[in-house]
């Protein structure tokens, strides 16, 4: 039987329609199986990348640590600024507006108490003396703790409570000028030897004190109507300006003890008995001499200064210490009696 042309057509496009669908439902097979593996490596690829992004964030977070140490904000800058400034000692400008409002405030002479903060501590707010006088009002803790001073270093507090015990002092005693010997040389000593019920005097560090803030003897503040005369700083400049220029001056300790620990205090006139460019040697050489003459010397403490000799070489001096050159003469004069060699200077 004979085959139509339109039938073979269509055997044709049948063949062609199962071939076509036998390849597509292979390709889907085969995308199937591959897409198992695909969506590992995807997922391979996803935890790659956040595996490395912390360490990119990281870097970066350090790179932007490490720029903000460097280049700080205006911010932070200005933060930083404002703590050094808070432990920066004060300029004597500041020191001296304290001082100004200080002394107006218990109606006292500026240049005056100017004078005597800068006799005491040479404006060095950390001062200590050999005694154990502290800041730049240079209280004696026993003194600061009984006026109300918490903190002698506190350099506004420590002025403003100088000037008023200043003025109490002067209520108690009279005038500015035996007020500033109280302060320096303690009420009750200048109580008796105004009574004269003291056979000890004033020390000589307290009239050479009064002397240099007032320009008067202290002897001269005893007549009645008496006071501190006003004597500029600067006569041609403010109280501001010439207070200004007075130096800051870090004060330190140059009498030690013989082993070089804490200072002994200081008199005003010493016995030196031994001197030596090298401080060990000096210190043995008054060994010697305190061995041999003890029952002259006794116990005394001495001082080791630095000191130059006539040929102007620095040498360690080790004296012993007089409040009076009578005094110091008297020690000296024995130990030659004695045998030994000695030279009374002031200290």
């Amino acid at each position: 039987m004979a085959v139509s042309p339109r039938t073979i057509t269509i055997a044709v496009l049948l063949a062609l329609a199962q071939t076509l669908a036998t390849g597509a439902a292979a390709q889907d097979k085969a995308a199937a199986a591959r897409a198992p593996a695909e969506s590992a490596v995807s997922a391979d690829k996803s935890e790659a990348r956040e595996d490395e992004a912390p360490e990119d964030k990281a870097s970066e977070t350090t790179t932007e640590a490490s720029s903000t140490q460097k280049d700080p904000p205006p911010s932070a800058a200005e933060a930083a600024n404002g703590q050094d400034e808070a432990t920066k000692p004060p300029t004597a400008a500041e020191i001296c507006s304290v001082i100004r409002d200080s002394a107006d405030r218990v109606k006292m002479d500026r240049d005056f108490f100017a004078r005597l903060i800068w006799k005491e501590s040479r404006f060095d707010v950390k001062a200590v003396s050999p005694v154990g006088a502290r800041g730049i009002a240079q209280f004696m803790p026993y003194t600061a703790k009984e006026r109300g001073l918490a903190n002698p270093y506190d350099y506004e507090e420590a002025i403003r409570h100088s000037a008023l015990y200043l003025r109490d002092l002067k209520a108690e005693l009279g005038n500015w000028g035996l007020a500033a010997a109280a302060y320096n040389g303690g009420i009750n000593r200048v109580k008796g030897w105004m009574a004269e019920t003291s056979t000890r005097g004033l020390p000589y560090e307290t009239v050479e004190y009064v002397n240099a803030i007032t320009f008067r003897p202290v002897e001269w503040f005893t007549e009645t109507g008496r006071e501190v005369e006003p004597r500029p700083l600067d006569k041609d400049l403010s109280f501001d300006q010439s207070c200004a220029r007075l130096p800051i001056m870090k004060t330190r300790a140059v009498f030690a003890s013989l082993d070089g620990s804490e200072s002994v205090p200081m008199k005003p006139w010493g016995v030196q008995v031994a001197g030596h460019a090298n401080r060990s040697v000096a210190v043995k050489m008054f060994s010697r001499v305190r061995s041999a003459y003890g029952s002259v010397i006794g116990g005394k403490d001495p001082l080791v200064i630095r000191s130059r000799n006539a040929s102007r070489q620095r040498i360690y001096a080790v004296r012993i210490g007089a409040d009076s050159r009578s005094e110091a003469d008297g020690l000296c004069g024995r130990l030659r009696k004695a045998g030994g060699s000695c030279i009374v200077m002031k200290n």
